[in-house]
């Protein structure tokens, strides 16, 4: 029986392509009102799976049916064009118009579907390549920001090389992961932090303020083709349990068939301090003799007895009875502005049945302070292969080696962090000054010469190198199995593998000053951290995708299924040297050696299943889809988890004048957050030598064998709708997630010796509103002259709901704040889960201790991106603003402290509870009894991007031409410009502690910087 009907398909598929004639028909693609040929673009017989693309020239041949058909050309960038073919007719041109609102855009709906975003039933973001290029960015989040609707994006601080973070939505998680997933063309992707243990030399509380870099920084924005972000259930269907932070699918560029194109891109430019506070202005000897870092009793007195005196001798050496020096402290370490470049190039060409792509990057971003910069370099190859009729391939590599030297910021306990250690250095002397020997003088405040730093030399002489090699790569065939006039049977495999090895250097010779003996790092002058992490990620995907169109073409259902599977493993070692001989920069001969060694292991498999059905003309479409997995990561790694996804859109295509369509769409779906490595594992360690032999002990933090993923529901509901001719587009979705299952920490005996432990015990909710309206208000052909203009509003909140019994209220490390004395993360059931807790100082003297003070969640957020185009000429500007947001501003609490504030000495509110400004928020905060005095609001409006643009007219190229330059164009640049707030610091947006749940402390950062860039840009 199975043979006789293996043999009647086999028959089908030889008789049903010849059971009906055919004829070709020919053509050209070409932009409306012009005739500028479009290349590689599709043209294909509507309702049947069978198409073409154009070459170079813009012109296509097809084989179809004969009789009536309809043809359907699209290209990404362009509106979709239908034309009704007659009998007989064998010549079909298409003239397609620019698609602005980017109405037809393609969107991922399956690990191997797509779909026309008219029709998808979920709310996606996506980014194209030119909005990604046209300003240079230190990493892709950075050139992210503004322009990602329901996405918070924010750089950690100013530091070269990147470093930031991506929440979609507001907040899944309280401990467990908040970034989303990274995909690059199929292959899950690292962006991992990788700890140097910087702390070791820094006495840091915690790695999360040894200022890394998350590895998306190595990825060249220039070899993307379009960014999109899976922000909803949608993304369960794909990814599951890895879903709940949504997805960031990243397309890449692959070649276009015709004659080989070359792109070869140069820029120059420069980066600087964004706002420079500057620091207090010391009126005489006697005002700065009196302050905190000297605490002179009597200053007038030449032998008076002072709280420093080596402080006290410096002040009275430089100072006069009506004035002293004045030395920028922030804009001699942070005002460079040294050149920065970038050179890439591109190379693309090929046949139908075979294209390739070739890139280079090769970029320098000089810091704005010395001895620190990021080099990233990268060599890209991409080759499409189709093998006989029904196969093709794509195999491509990516190779990038990444540099970074960003010194020294965020806190520390030795003053070696430069804002830090300002905040205790009066600025009366030159700390750039050398003595007869060629040494730095020594700063002589911080209240003991011993206790402080000398910045300047700090970042002269110190080492902070990160080196990174990684390559990214991936293999994928498609396998057309059967096609017909009603079935299209597809298969496709998919390999893929990202691996770096990170290496870091740190160096602190014994001749810097907090390495003295006496000084908090004094016991073991002179250190040095030598690291190797590498990472490797593999995944592989099998899937099969049937799409079934009946004669009467009223439907169309689309089946897919497959299997995934995916490798992770982690490998670090680190050697901490710790007093050094002079000179000498390795381990060996240190005083004292420590050495960490982690070895991290996870593989998820998984198993998925989809049914996509368009019916009503294409106007509506039905969507399920459920995956069910497993990972070595839960409590039981062979149980699988269920997560399965509904949605439904329709449209309505012009119901009255003026009003293109309007959709109606809707999604319910499960995703997951599985628990982090190691947390099931119920944990030994070392207790020492026991009879010569090795004891095993209970450690400290135990797993929990019983652990389980987080579980997210989420409900999605929006209208979309276009207006006015297509020149307005309206997107409107509401959203609201439960998070049961949710990772928590309870609170443990302390008779059971153990300190922690992680349980799925409470549940969240998140809640959210985002609005996007997009206006092309000015599309004349006459003069070329377009405008166009998109709007974003996003606004979400989260709220725990409960905790199992037995979990008590929580709070995470020194991430997520430094106690309530300044202001701290605490969660809390009933409560926000970005509630800043401290303390309140009431009207009767009483003070109440650990409430709730404000919330780090801004109320909304908005963006504001324009497009002008006239001519030859381009002007591009994003500017985004956040309202709200608590921002717990410690940086200022410092300087207060040192009585060096850019402000202390302005009028006081209350001359009786401090003479200054400085020294009335100091009084008032009175050691943490009023934690509101340094809690600040921070909303801010930024202006991200302002880009013009010329291209070169073709008559003006004719010097060129003999070169084979067929295109230039030139652009000055500029990002982070200007930030508008009334924010007492530098910027509001930064964050100490790298990625949190909610982002509010704002400790001695990387101040920020601006570019700006000119670019050249060739085309051959």
């Amino acid at each position: 029986m199975f043979r006789t009907l293996f043999c009647a398909a086999a028959a089908l598929l030889v008789i049903a392509p010849a059971a009906s004639a055919q004829r070709e028909v020919s053509g050209r693609v070409t932009l409306a009102g012009s005739s500028e040929p479009i290349p590689d673009a599709s043209v294909g017989v509507v309702g049947i799976p069978v198409g073409a693309r154009t070459n170079a020239r813009g012109e296509y041949r097809l084989r179809v049916p004969d009789g009536d058909v309809t043809l359907a050309t699209r290209m990404i960038g362009y509106k979709r064009q239908t034309v009704r073919v007659a009998a007989g007719q064998t010549t079909v041109n298409f003239e397609l118009e620019k698609d602005v609102l980017q109405l037809e855009a393609i969107t991922v709906t399956g690990a191997a579907t797509t779909m026309e975003r008219r029709n998808a039933t979920s709310s996606v973001s996506q980014v194209s390549a030119d909005q990604l290029e046209r300003v240079p960015a230190v990493s892709i989040e950075n050139a992210l920001q503004g322009k990602v609707l329901g996405a918070s994006i924010n750089m950690n601080n100013g530091a070269p090389g990147g470093g930031g973070q991506i929440q979609i939505r507001g907040a899944s998680s309280l401990i467990g992961k908040i970034d989303p997933l990274y995909v690059i063309d199929g292959v899950i992707v690292s962006n991992d932090v990788r700890s140097n243990n910087q702390r070791y030399i820094t006495n840091s509380l915690n790695s999360g303020e040894e200022n890394g870099t998350n590895r998306l920084a190595d990825i060249n924005p220039a070899d993307i083709e379009s960014v999109e972000v899976l922000k909803g259930s949608v993304a369960s269907a794909i990814y599951g349990s890895q879903a709940t932070n949504g997805v960031v699918v990243i397309s890449t560029k692959r070649g276009r068939s015709g004659s080989p194109r070359f792109q070869l891109t140069q820029r120059v430019g420069t980066f600087q301090l964004i706002r420079n506070k500057g620091l207090r202005h010391y009126a005489n000897v006697d005002q700065l003799l009196t302050s905190s870092q000297v605490a002179c009793k009597t200053p007038t007195t030449a032998t008076a007895s002072c709280g420093n005196p080596a402080g006290a001798a410096a002040a009275r050496a430089v100072c006069t009875a009506s004035s002293c020096p004045y030395y920028d402290y922030f804009g001699m370490l942070y005002g460079r502005t040294a050149p920065s470049w970038e050179t890439s190039g591109s190379m693309s060409g090929g046949v139908e049945t075979t294209k390739y792509f070739v890139s280079f990057n090769d970029r320098e971003d000089a810091g704005i302070a010395m001895n620190t910069g990021a080099r990233r370099q990268s060599v890209r190859a991409s080759v499409d292969q189709a093998i006989g009729s029904k196969i093709t391939a794509n195999v491509a590599t990516n190779i990038m080696r990444s540099f970074s030297q960003r010194g020294i910021s965020n806190n520390d306990n030795t003053n070696s962090s430069p804002l830090y250690g300002f905040a205790y250095s009066p600025n009366v002397l030159d700390l750039r000054q050398r003595d007869a020997t060629g040494n730095y003088i020594i700063n002589p405040f911080g209240g003991s010469p011993l206790n402080i730093s000398n910045p300047f030399q700090t970042f002269d002489l110190m080492r902070n190198n990160e080196d990174v090699y990684r390559v990214i790569a991936n293999a994928t065939v498609n396998y057309q199995a059967w096609s017909s006039a009603r079935n299209d049977v597809r298969i496709n495999v998919l390999a893929g593998a990202d691996r770096f090895s990170s290496q870091n250097f740190e160096f602190a010779p014994p001749s810097l000053q907090f390495e003295q003996p006496g000084t908090n790092e004094g016991t073991f002058p002179g250190a040095s951290i030598q690291g190797n992490g590498s990472t490797q990620l593999v995944n592989t995907n099998l899937s099969a995708v049937w799409t079934f169109t009946p004669n009467n073409r009223w439907f169309s259902a689309t089946t897919s299924g497959g299997t995934q599977y995916a490798d992770r493993q982690l490998s670090d070692y680190t050697i901490v040297a710790q007093g050094l001989t002079p000179s000498v920069v390795a381990a060996t001969g240190a005083v004292h050696t420590t050495t960490f060694d982690s070895l991290v292991v996870q593989r998820n498999q998984a198993y998925y299943a989809q049914e996509d059905f368009l019916t009503f003309g294409e106007k509506m479409l039905l969507s399920a889809a459920v995956r069910t997995e497993r990972s070595s990561v839960n409590g039981d790694s062979k149980k699988f988890y269920t997560f399965p996804r509904f949605g439904a859109s329709y449209r309505i295509v012009r119901p009255f004048s003026g009003i293109g369509e309007i959709k109606l769409r809707g999604t319910v779906g499960q995703a997951g957050n599985q628990p982090n490595y190691g947390e099931r594992f119920l944990t030994l360690t070392n207790g020492g030598q026991i009879g010569g032999q090795t004891g095993l002990i209970q450690a400290a933090s135990i797993g929990n064998p019983k652990i389980r993923p987080e579980r997210l529901i989420e409900s999605e509901f929006g209208i979309d709708g276009s207006f006015l001719d297509d020149r307005a587009q309206l997107e409107v979705t509401f959203f609201n997630r439960d998070i049961s299952d949710l990772l928590v920490r309870p609170l443990l005996a302390q008779s059971s010796g153990v300190n922690q432990e992680v349980i799925n015990g409470g549940s969240m909710r998140t809640r959210g509103t985002e609005i996007g309206v997009t206006l092309a208000p000015i599309e004349s052909r006459t003069n070329g002259l377009t405008w166009t203009s998109r709007t974003t509003y996003q606004q979400n909140s989260a709220k725990i709901l409960k905790f199992a019994p037995g979990v008590l209220p929580f709070n995470l490390n020194a991430t997520g704040g430094f106690g309530t004395a300044y202001g701290r993360l605490k969660f809390t059931p009933g409560n926000s889960v970005s509630a800043i807790y401290g303390n309140r100082k009431n009207a009767d003297g009483t003070v109440s201790r650990d409430i709730v003070l404000a919330d780090a969640n801004p109320k909304y957020m908005m963006a504001f991106s324009n497009d002008l185009t006239w001519s030859n000429f381009r002007l591009g500007t994003v500017v985004d603003m956040r309202k709200g947001g608590t921002v717990s501003n410690l940086t200022l609490n410092l300087y207060d402290e040192g009585n060096t504030t850019w402000d202390y000495d302005k009028p006081s509110p209350n001359p009786a509870v401090g003479a200054t400004l400085g020294a009335y928020r100091y009084n008032t905060w009175a050691g943490g009894t009023n934690t509101s005095v340094y809690l600040f609001d921070g909303s801010f409006v930024k202006v991200r991007e302002i880009t013009l643009a010329y291209d070169v007219p073709q008559q003006r190229l004719n010097a060129l031409q003999r070169f084979g330059v067929r295109t230039t164009n030139l652009s000055v640049s500029g990002r982070n410009l200007f930030i508008i707030s009334g924010y007492d610091g530098f910027d509001p947006e930064v964050n100490n502690g790298g990625n949190v749940v909610a982002r509010f402390v704002d400790l001695a950062q990387y101040p920020p910087s601006r570019s700006y860039f000119f670019t050249v840009a060739l085309g051959f």
